[in-house]
């Protein structure tokens, strides 16, 4: 995909067309920004524009050529793709990078190009490799052979190693505009308006997230999720809100946990926003409005930030500490209903 067919990152794309065309390039480029956001077809471009047998004026990749063509595929032989292994034949990926692709990586570098031009390096999900892989990568960004050029395309480029971060460009990727997310939702996942326009706003400007929300149950477990959870009864519920924290916490509902987590976040950002007497277009859950402004009285802006704070501490605790699930989420949901001392 050349780079004049990534939408949404003019500031980005610009920066690297300049650079393309003056001949001014960095030997090695981070991509940073939310997940889904163009990063990855940014680098596609990148790497086509790089390779490309016919550039065009603006630096950019003719999308033609036989170059071209076999870069879009994975198959030039001077484009090395660097990224987490499958495991079998599923879609399920390894945890990590290993050392050993990066050792590979650096024996192809230590070759000529095959066709005597660039090598470009695409290293995707760098943040997923170990201390000793990441030093590893790192030596060969000091010393990149003539002509090759790098792209680590990162969600989250906190997670890098300054060392490695200080030998990159760093190209920032925004989240898209809501409008923007909900049109391609539109056109690939055949919804309609409103619900692209709502899936949009979860998304927060990612449309590979509005398409992960898509194939979830989330939207049809909204209306639960919020009535049970947020619920100004929730002190005389607590049986009810133990029942449904342990259904919730149970192992075969796990993966899709972060999406609950997720929808109460958004959930109490627009109760924020109806605080600060923001319009509804505003809002993530915007055909919920008049619920919202409803809600918001019964919680002071104090109120929801703890719940805010909350939410995130107990994703934390569960997803990166390993806590018991059905216990944390018991706690949570009886102090996010009010249902215990301090939660009110």
């Amino acid at each position: 995909m050349p780079l004049r067919d990534v939408e949404g990152q003019d500031r980005a794309l610009e920066a690297l067309r300049r650079a393309l065309v003056g001949q001014r390039l960095h030997h090695a480029y981070l991509f940073a920004g939310p997940e889904g956001v163009g990063k990855g077809l940014a680098a596609q471009g990148l790497a086509e524009a790089l390779l490309c047998q016919r550039p065009q004026d603006d630096g950019d990749a003719c999308g033609a050529c036989g170059s071209c063509r076999r870069s879009a595929q994975r198959q030039h032989p001077d484009l090395h793709i660097v990224e987490r292994r499958k495991k079998g034949k599923t879609d399920e990926r390894e945890r990590q990078i290993k050392i050993d692709q990066v050792r590979e990586l650096q024996r192809s570098l230590g070759f000529k190009s095959f066709e005597g031009g660039r090598r470009v390096v695409l290293i995707f999900e760098p943040e997923k490799m170990n201390p000793a892989t990441a030093n590893a990568l790192l030596k060969t960004l000091e010393e990149p052979g003539p002509d090759t050029h790098f792209a680590l395309i990162s969600a989250e480029s906190h997670r890098l190693l300054p060392t490695v971060i200080s030998r990159c460009q760093r190209v920032r990727f925004r989240p898209l505009d809501r409008a923007l997310v909900a049109r391609k939702l539109t056109e690939l996942a055949e919804l309609e308006p409103e619900a692209a326009h709502l899936l949009a706003g979860l998304a927060e400007g990612s449309i590979g997230k509005g398409l992960t929300l898509r194939g979830s149950a989330l939207l049809e477990q909204r209306e639960a999720i919020i009535s049970r959870i947020d619920d100004p009864d929730g002190p005389r519920r607590v049986p009810q809100l133990l029942d449904y924290a342990e259904g919730l916490a149970r192992p075969d509902r796990r993966a899709g946990l972060p999406l609950v987590f997720h929808l109460l976040r958004t959930w109490y950002r627009d109760l924020l926003l109806v605080h600060e007497g923001f319009g509804d277009d505003a809002l993530v859950h915007r055909d919920l409005a008049e619920r919202l402004r409803s809600r918001a009285p019964a919680l002071s802006g104090p109120a929801v930030l703890e719940r805010l704070t909350l939410l995130n501490a107990t994703e934390a605790a569960i997803f990166d500490r390993n806590a018991n699930a059905r216990l944390s989420m018991e706690s949570l949901v009886l102090r996010l209903a009010g249902a215990v001392e301090g939660s009110r």
